[in-house]
């Protein structure tokens, strides 16, 4: 072989992406490669076209047009990427190959040492490097353990009804029961009997919730537990009530229709909805709804508000009845005027606790307003005695940096901005738009001279971005180092379970949110 073939192997280029949480990167954008990428670490998305995938730890991906990889992990997201010409023909059987899951500890020091020898020049150099590249290839094209894991995983997920035991399990990969549930507690961080468990009470929960008048009996069968009373103490200990006191919780079947996370107030009220909406890319992790509210909406039909509500969808949950407000866009839900007789219309409120009040008033539960109004005070007065230090000396401003604008908050009309400037004392800047938000520049903003400045809800590439600006590095509480930017993606404080979370955030990691440099 001459040195110009082995020169062909430059053709392969490896590299190694960290990203951290927010952060996004752009893989092929030219179109003209592939890209062959494998999560060494952490967790993220991958966006291609217009579809949306989780990146998960072990996994490898082939992407032959222009993607971006979206880090959701509080961990650094390591991805190695390897990218081919669309024209070299050497690895074009990866197109077609079922690609493997392998674990990191055995797929990270192979990724390296290609990565160690990329950009050889001698026929050495070049030799070793192909091989290490094939060396990587031949591990994510062979069927792994992992892969017979997650076939498992599926046919487990799919017939909780089979009362499977753990040597059937291990049978159907070929494997003892011991080696059987090593390997499953690797990959799923459980035992096979725990991780069934936890499936049947998941199971159950909903079906309790999506099968009106159904009985304790019908659902143990379902899941597979023929001893309803052994199922009702299990339950009890996982869910933390019996069945039929879990079922009362939906006693009164009600969906949300709304672009506001109105289930926190039921939920507050102890009514768990059997339909409610959520933001699959905005909380992608956590089955579109915020982390807190995750696990009791187990059981809920979650209803995508990223797009236009369907009706037949919201129906099919059998409602008693609809709590609705205005949808954004104006969007009609025409199709729900033949069952308009159990549509509930709640009007747009500036405050948080009088959407607890009017939907505490529509089910029944106004006697519960008073103890969860009280608790809400008492964490607001003790988290500004707390602050007081701080939010007294200047005068603040708060803004959301989003990848193609700066919004500049108002102080009041807002659930948030009324939290910080009116119940947690912070100071307001003399100039700030009044209610609302206005789009500003990073020109209006330096200009503003605000004393300390609060970033939320962005993602730090965008804050990352920002800061790199001259203008940026001019503002006043950039040079003071009065700049605070806490983790604040999941701060939602229209609710009486979202304001608990933000309130116990700030008293134990606000101060240490400062932003000393980007």
């Amino acid at each position: 072989m001459s040195y110009s073939q082995l020169e062909q192997v430059n053709h392969f280029h490896i590299s190694l992406l960290k990203l951290r949480e927010g952060i996004s990167e752009t893989i092929n954008q030219s179109h003209k490669f592939n890209c062959l990428i494998y999560i060494s670490s952490g967790i993220g998305h991958l966006r291609i076209g217009g579809e949306e995938v989780k990146a998960l730890t072990g996994k490898c991906y082939l992407l032959t047009e222009e993607s971006k990889l979206i880090s959701a992990s509080s961990q650094l997201f390591n991805v190695y990427l390897l990218s081919w010409p669309k024209n070299e023909t050497e690895l074009s059987f990866i197109c077609s190959a079922p690609l493997a899951e392998q674990l990191p500890a055995k797929m990270t020091p192979l990724w390296q040492e290609a990565l160690s020898l990329q950009g050889g020049k001698s026929y050495s150099q070049l030799c070793r490097f192909k091989s290490a590249v094939w060396n990587v290839l031949s591990l994510l094209t062979d069927p792994s353990e992992i892969d017979e894991m997650d076939e498992i995983i599926e046919i487990m997920r799919s017939d909780l009804s089979n009362p499977y035991t753990i040597c059937q399990l291990a049978e159907k990969v070929n494997m003892n029961p011991t080696s059987f549930t090593r390997a499953f507690k690797k990959r799923m961080g459980i035992s096979p009997k725990e991780f069934l468990i936890a499936e049947r009470i998941r199971a159950a929960k909903e079906l309790m919730l999506q099968n009106k008048g159904i009985t304790t009996k019908e659902v143990a069968l379902k899941v597979g537990m023929q001893d309803e009373f052994y199922f009702s103490r299990l339950f009890k200990q996982k869910a933390g009530s019996p069945p039929s006191v879990y079922m009362k919780r939906a006693e009164e079947r009600i969906a949300i229709v709304s672009q506001m996370f109105l289930q926190d107030h039921l939920l507050a009220l102890g009514i768990q909805p059997v339909a409610a909406p959520a933001y699959p890319s905005a909380y992608p992790k956590s089955r579109g709804v915020p982390r807190y509210l995750e696990k009791d909406l187990e059981g809920t039909h979650l209803l995508n508000a990223e797009q236009v509500f369907q009706p037949e969808e919201i129906l099919l949950t059998q409602p008693d009845r609809i709590l609705k407000t205005s949808l954004h866009n104006g969007q009609i839900q025409s199709l729900l005027l033949p069952h308009e007789q159990i549509v509930e219309h709640i009007p747009f409120k500036t405050n948080w606790n009088e959407y607890l009040r009017e939907i505490a008033q529509l089910v029944g539960r106004e006697r519960k307003v008073e103890q969860i109004e009280r608790e809400i005070e008492r964490l607001e007065k003790a988290v500004r005695d707390e602050l007081c230090p701080l939010t007294k000396r200047g005068k603040w401003a708060v803004i959301w940096v989003r990848r193609k604008e700066i919004r500049l908050y108002g102080y009041q009309d807002h659930a948030l901005l009324d939290l910080l400037y009116q119940k947690l004392g912070f100071e307001p800047h003399y100039h700030l738009p009044k209610s609302g938000y206005q789009v500003v520049s990073v020109e209006q903003l330096a200009q503003l001279h605000c004393d300390k400045l609060l970033i939320l809800w962005s993602h730090e590439c965008d804050v990352w971005k920002l800061a790199q600006t001259r203008e940026w590095k001019m503002m006043k509480a950039v040079q003071d180092q009065e700049v605070y930017f806490p983790n604040s993606q999941e701060w939602d404080p229209w609710g009486p379970l979202g304001r608990k979370k933000i309130l116990t955030e700030f008293a134990t990691t606000f101060q240490r949110s400062k932003v000393t440099a980007f």
